[in-house]
Order: structure tokens, then C-alpha cells, then sequence
């Protein structure tokens, strides 16, 4: 081994302390950017080959009834390359040992063949034979959520009539791959699932024979959508269609696509803020190094040795670091990533899903590591280099003195020297502590903005599920009813208060601007769904007029008092001229409200409902949900407290282990960045407090010079990183919302607290390291080294 390398080992040991901190720092960044890189590409190859295996659609129409010949016209639709009709029901299921109400959605699989467009692929067991209607293929989700064997039989409502199902396959589906039933703002997989029968069998169930109320078309690659949602659009207006949907809009497909768009950003951004915290370590330290050896440099280019092999050495000892953080980041790209897939596959059902480390994606993060690393010490490497002989052997010049601020003011006699002495280093040698500062306030923001998700949608919660909506159960009727249905509904067991509702299919118009949507027609007098306003405020529907909701009213285009054109989606189909009476505020979905009479003076028909609230007894919900199976006319039933149980869930299975690791790595980042500020300080200082002690300064009065630094700047840190962490949070909200779902910009008071306690116990940590390595100094030893 040569001589330089020797020194390497030396060096790395006799620093091994601050080193590791670095390369901690060094593999927190790393492993994140890796484990999220590499989640992001799996989802992507595994949603991209479920796509093309199963050929998911690329349009999308559900519609009331059409006769099949209508197909040949869809295919004949320029860049149109295939077309499925299927049949598709919502049905209300009956499980064996399961109380409450589960709903399901029938799909119709072809009787010969695989479906052209949006097929499924089975999992386990087979297809449904021929000629047996009364066998079913489960979405795995759902067998899964209920452990359904082979051979499983299980209750079903279709079209108002009871047929027994026997499950003898599992299957995934691409536009399932997140499945949401009705109502639902979280999927529930134990009470929505998907199952498949074949159309000889489905389709006279429903009076459907020879006949669709679903289509999807395959279209060429480069063509438009929005050409070919319009002509399809054209095509099933006469037959009750209610919009076609462009791949995009697709329920699944949209969510996935959100989720992989957030791990995109994510990915990218908080990675980076440690690895420019690495790079600024290394900087300092690397420097520190270097002044430390300015007379073995001298002497090693006495000696002989080049300007490049000192800088060659110099590099190796940064590489080092470098390598060993490489290393620990595998493993935490390893675990971390292995905990994201898990937490994705409870949510995206999608096949082969898996998370392996790719030599590709090691390569780029270990460019990335190296990038970093080389811009943080380039400038202290090629001063070394630099650096002639003569001028290396003498001590490096010490800095320019001159009196502080402090002293210019005339204030120094209201301090004591203590804090005069933190003070005058500090303004001394501004740079380095103003990038540990700024070090520190990354760290606070990052725990704020990683924490506040909880809070935002506790906050979105509580609005949609204490303010906007008051019911216990939300009850889904099979299709519109007269209001005499409301008095059945009320002599249900358990019910103690029923508003009916009314919901409409429609396409919203400004000029070009338009959006698929619906409106829901509530009574003025309405207590269980209420209207707020842009500042929460509750306000009763208008006699007449839209409530539209703002981030609708900001995608067509429009304010309050603006006209909107109106396509109604059912019925007759009108087209109506509503004027946007006021803007409301809400966190889920695109939608409108309007009075309930309002909306049936709209439409040109009696008072109707598609479903209604209710309060009910708690005691008697079970025998609520009995009751509900055995009633014909209704499609599904919601809860509240199921809702809610699903959100405690995700935040307590989760979510919240999510931001515990962001906590636990925005730790090591404060740890990192003020234990070397402790050391270097200590380095720098450690002249002075030896003769501070020699002078008769007490043990504790010269630890107070050394801690009072970290103190002063973690004092400082925790205020500004919170700042930024809100505005962080701002940004956040803006990335991260969609129309689908709005993340409220609000930060709780136990997430700024959380923030500070974590700088807070670094600082301490850190503090204690410094102040033990004080304690252990030789004061002769270090009087004897010459400055």
C-alpha cells in the first residue's frame, strides 16, 4: 500500500466521527432518491405492462341501453381500432358473517374469447364455464379483504331480483387497479369489490340481451381522445350516454397517475436537500482537514510528490466518504423502498409489483453522490494543490480582527463575555455559520412540511365529514324515485331523520371549457348536507342557481353572478342556461349543488330523488344494514364511521409511518450538520478554551463559550425553518392538489412543535458529543501546539 493511502486510513480514522456523520447524511439521501426512483419506475413498468397485456382503454362511455349494432358505428369512428360493450350493474352483496352493507359492480366478460379492450387477468382458479349462470370472478382486491376460497358462495341483489354467486377465479383488472365504490373518498376493499360473469349470463339478468350500457374503445397511437370522446359522445346521446371519458378521466387510471406524479416530485426534491447538506459538510470538514495539514502537504511536496497525487489523495479521502454512505444508502434504499412497495400494493392492485435495486439506478445515484461531493470540496481541494511549498510550512494567516459590531454600538459591557466571545466568532466567520443555519432551518422545514399532511386532511375531514355532510348513512337508490320512496326509507329499523337527494349526470360549458360532472339537488331546509362558502361559513342553497364548488368554478372559467351551459346527462338530455349563483368550498371531487325543486324545475319533472341521508340508531345499524340487502330498490349503502375508520387507517398504518422515517431522517440531517459544527468549533477554539481554563474559568463557564454557538443558532434556525416549512407546505399543496382532491394549506400547532423538538433533541445530542470531547481534552497537550 503506498504511502497516500496510508495517510487515507489515517486520516478517515483519526476523523471517523464527523466523517460518519457526513456519510450518515450522504445515505439518507442517497438510499431516498434510490428507493423512490426505483418505486416510481416499478409502478410504471407494472402499470405499462398491465396496460398493454390487458389492453386497458383509451375511451370510456356508460350509457342506459343500446343495441348492439351500435358497436359497428363506434368502430367506424376515424382512429378508432376496437370497441368492447359490455354490461355493467351495481349490485348489493350478502357475505356470510359480514353486517354491513357491501356493494359490488357486475362486468360482463364475452362469451368467446378475451375481451378486445379492457380484459382481466386471472390470478386463480378459471373462467366462468359455459352456460353456468351463477359463476363469478373476484376482483383479488376483494378476496383478499374477505380470505374468498375457490368455491366461495356469496348473496346478490340484481336488478331488484336475489341470485346466489359462486366465486371460482380471482382476477386483476387495469381499470381497477385502485378501486373506489360509490360514495367512497378512500377504497375499501372489505366493502366494494368487482365481479366479473359472462354476458350470456349478466346480460338477461338485466335485460341486456342483445343489447350494452358500457363501452371501450382501443384507439391508434397519435390519435387525439378528445376527437373520439366527441364523435362518441355524438354516437350514444340518443341512448342515454352519459359522457365519455377519456383515458385520462378514468377514475384509476387518474389516481395512479397522480400518485406516480407526487412520487416524481418528492423524489427529487427532499433527496437533494441532503445531499447539498453533504455537500456543505464535506466542504468544511475537508477544509478543516487541509488547514490542519498545511506543514504535511509542505513536506510531501518537498518530497516530491505532485500537485495531482496530493490532490488524487485528497480525493480519495472525500471518495471514501463518499462510498460509505453509497453503501449505507443501498440498505436504506432497500428497506425504505420495500415499505413503499407494500404501502402501494395495499392500494394499487397491479401484477408483479416489486421492488429490485437496478445497477442503472445505482450508477445514476452514485454520479449524483459524487456531484455533490466534488462540488462541496472542489474549492478546498485545488487551494491544497495550489498551495506552493514555503508558503505551506508557515501557519496560515489568521484572520483580519477588528471589533465587532457589539463593540462599534458600544454595548459590549451589557453582555457577558461569554456570550461577547460566541457573538465575535460568530460574526467573525459568517459563511460557515450561515450555511449551518441554513443547514438547520432545511431540516425544521422538512419535518414541517413532511408532518403537515396530517394535519391538512384531518382538516379536509373534518369539513367534508363534520360540516358538509352530518349523516350516519348515505343511502344509493338503483335509479330515480318518486318521494314516496323517502316515507319507506324513514320506517327503516334504526332511522331517526331522512333528506332526500337528488343527483344528475351533466357536462358544464364555458365557451371551450367544459367538464364531466354532476349536480345534486338538495331541500332548502336540508340539515344533513350543507352548503360553505369560500370561507367555510354555512349558506342555504339559492332559491335558484348553481353552487359550484371553487376549484370547479376555476377550471371552467367563471364566477359568482357568470351564466354556465348545461348538458343534462339523462332523460330528455336539455341543454340549460344556469346562472353560478355562488362559490362553495370543498376538499373532494368537482361538483354543484342547486335547490331541489330548483333542479326538478331544471330537468321539467316532478320531485324525485336518487337517494337520501339519514341519522340512525347506532344500537340498531346492523339490523338497518339487514334490512337494507332485502330492499330491492336500493343500489349501496355508505357510512360515516366507515369512512373514517378507512382514513384512521391510512393515517395510523401508513401515513404515519411515513412521516415518522421523515422525522428520523430530518434528525440525522440536524445531527449531521451540528455535531461537525460542534467538532469544527471545538478544532477552531480549542486554543482558547484551554487557556480560559489555565486563566481559572470554571469547566461549565467554558463549555457555556462552546454550546452557546449551537445554542444561538438553534434558537435562531427553529422560527426561520418554520416560516419556510409553511411556505413549503404552500408549494405542497399546489403540487400535490388536484380536482379530484384539495389539500387544505394548514399547518397545526403540534406539527410546529414536533419541528422544534427534533432540532431541539439534535441540538442536544449534538451539544452533549461536543461538550464530552471538551471534558476529555488535554489542555498541556493542546497549549503545546503551535497555532
Amino acid at each position: 500500500m503506498r504511502a497516500l493511502d496510508r495517510k487515507v486510513l489515517r486520516d478517515f480514522a483519526a476523523l471517523k466521527g464527523q466523517l460518519l456523520a457526513i456519510a450518515t447524511v450522504i445515505a439518507t439521501g442517497a438510499g431516498l432518491f434510490l428507493a423512490m426512483r426505483v418505486c416510481l419506475h416499478s409502478l410504471q413498468r407494472a402499470q405499462h405492462e398491465h396496460y398493454s397485456s390487458e389492453r386497458f382503454g383509451d375511451v370510456f362511455a356508460a350509457l342506459q341501453r343500446a343495441p348492439e349494432h351500435v358497436a359497428e358505428q363506434l368502430r367506424a369512428i376515424p382512429g378508432v381500432q376496437r370497441v368492447q360493450t359490455r354490461v355493467v350493474a351495481g349490485v348489493t352483496l350478502d357475505l356470510e358473517g359480514v353486517s354491513d352493507t357491501v356493494t359490488g359492480q357486475l362486468v360482463s366478460l364475452p362469451d368467446h374469447g378475451r375481451a378486445l379492450v379492457n380484459a382481466i387477468r386471472l390470478r386463480r382458479g378459471r373462467m366462468p364455464a359455459p352456460g353456468r349462470t351463477d359463476e363469478v370472478v373476484a376482483s383479488e382486491a376483494f378476496a383478499t379483504a374477505h380470505r374468498l376460497r375457490l368455491g366461495t358462495e356469496l348473496g346478490a341483489v340484481i336488478d331488484g331480483r336475489k341470485q346466489r354467486l359462486r366465486v371460482v377465479g380471482t382476477a386483476l383488472a387495469p381499470e381497477f387497479v385502485y378501486a373506489l365504490g360509490p360514495g367512497m373518498v378512500f377504497p375499501d376493499d372489505r366493502l366494494f369489490g368487482v365481479l366479473w360473469m359472462r354476458r350470456e349470463a349478466l346480460g338477461p339478468a338485466l335485460d341486456m340481451d342483445g343489447a350494452f350500457n358500457s363501452v371501450a374503445l382501443g384507439i391508434e397511437r397519435g390519435i387525439d381522445p378528445t376527437a373520439v370522446v366527441r364523435r362518441v359522445d355524438a354516437e350514444l346521446a340518443r341512448y342515454g350516454c352519459r359522457g365519455a371519458l377519456p383515458r385520462r378521466e378514468q377514475v384509476s387510471h387518474f389516481f395512479l397517475s397522480s400518485e406516480l406524479q407526487q412520487l416524481r416530485t418528492i423524489g427529487m426534491v427532499v433527496p437533494i436537500l441532503f445531499l447539498i447538506a453533504a455537500a456543505f459538510l464535506l466542504n468544511v470538514v475537508v477544509g478543516q482537514i487541509i488547514a490542519g495539514q498545511r506543514e504535511q502537504i509542505a513536506a510531501l511536496k518537498a518530497l516530491g510528490y505532485r500537485d495531482r497525487e496530493i490532490g488524487v489523495h485528497f480525493g480519495k479521502l472525500v471518495g471514501a466518504v463518499v462510498l460509505v454512505g453509497l453503501l449505507g444508502g443501498l440498505l436504506v434504499a432497500a428497506s425504505i423502498g420495500s415499505w413503499m412497495i407494500r404501502l402501494y400494493s395495499a392500494y394499487y392492485w397491479l401484477p408483479g409489483l416489486a421492488f429490485a435495486l437496478d445497477a442503472r439506478e445505482v450508477l445514476q445515484v452514485a454520479l449524483l453522490c459524487g456531484a455533490a461531493a466534488a462540488l462541496g470540496t472542489f474549492t478546498a481541494i485545488r487551494r491544497t494543490v495550489r498551495l506552493p511549498p514555503a508558503e505551506a510550512m508557515r501557519a496560515e494567516a489568521p484572520a483580519v480582527y477588528r471589533r465587532t459590531l457589539l463593540e462599534r454600538l458600544g454595548l459590549e459591557q451589557l453582555v457577558p463575555p461569554a456570550v461577547a466571545m460566541v457573538l465575535r466568532d460568530v460574526e467573525r466567520r459568517p459563511l460557515r455559520r450561515l450555511l449551518t443555519l441554513a443547514g438547520m432551518v432545511a431540516a425544521t422545514a422538512l419535518v414541517v412540511a413532511s408532518t403537515f399532511m396530517i394535519d391538512a386532511i384531518d382538516h379536509a375531514m373534518v369539513i367534508s365529514f363534520g360540516m358538509e355532510r352530518r349523516e350516519d348513512v348515505q343511502v344509493t337508490l338503483t335509479r330515480p324515485r318518486s318521494t314516496g320512496v323517502l316515507a319507506e326509507l324513514r320506517q327503516l329499523p334504526g332511522v331517526l331523520h331522512a333528506e332526500p337527494y337528488r343527483t344528475v349526470p351533466v357536462r358544464f360549458r364555458n365557451g371551450v371549457r367544459h367538464r364531466n360532472g354532476a349536480i345534486t339537488g338538495v331541500p332548502r331546509e336540508a340539515t344533513l348536507q350543507q352548503v360553505l362558502d369560500v370561507r367555510l361559513a354555512t349558506v342555504p342553497p339559492p332559491p335558484d342557481g348553481l353552487v359550484l364548488t371553487r376549484k370547479l368554478a376555476e377550471v371552467l372559467g367563471v364566477q359568482a353572478g357568470d351564466t354556465l351551459q348545461v348538458d343534462v346527462l339523462e332523460g330528455q338530455r336539455p341543454t340549460r342556461s344556469i346562472r353560478v349563483a355562488r362559490l362553495a368550498e370543498t376538499y373532494f371531487g368537482l361538483g354543484a349543488q342547486m335547490d331541489l325543486d330548483a333542479l326538478c324545475r331544471v330537468l321539467h319533472e316532478p320531485r324525485t330523488l336518487t337517494g337520501a341521508l339519514l341519522t340512525v340508531d347506532d344500537d340498531l345499524l346492523p339490523a338497518l344494514h339487514r334490512a337494507v340487502k332485502a330492499t330491492p330498490a336500493v343500489a349501496g349503502i355508505t357510512s360515516r364511521n366507515d369512512a373514517l375508520r378507512t382514513y384512521r387507517k391510512l393515517i395510523d398504518e401508513h401515513l404515519g409511518t411515513s412521516i415518522a422515517i421523515n422525522i428520523a431522517f430530518s434528525l440525522i440531517m440536524a445531527l449531521g450538520i451540528l455535531y461537525n459544527a460542534g467538532r469544527i468549533t471545538l478544532s477552531e477554539q480549542a486554543r482558547q478554551l484551554a487557556s480560559l481554563r489555565v486563566l481559572g474559568f470554571r469547566r461549565r463557564e467554558v463549555s457555556a463559550i462552546l454550546l452557546g454557538e449551537l445554542g444561538a443558532l438553534t434558537v435562531l434556525a427553529i422560527p426561520l425553518g418554520m416560516l419556510i416549512g409553511y411556505l413549503m407546505c404552500g408549494l405542497l399543496t399546489e403540487g400535490l392538489s388536484s380536482e379530484q382532491l384539495r389539500i387544505p394549506w394548514l399547518v397545526a400547532p403540534r406539527t410546529y412543535a414536533t419541528a422544534a423538538l427534533t432540532v431541539m433533541v439534535a441540538a442536544g445530542v449534538s451539544g452533549f458529543l461536543a461538550w464530552r470531547r471538551l471534558d476529555e481534552m488535554d489542555i498541556i497537550e493542546v497549549l503545546k501546539t503551535r497555532e
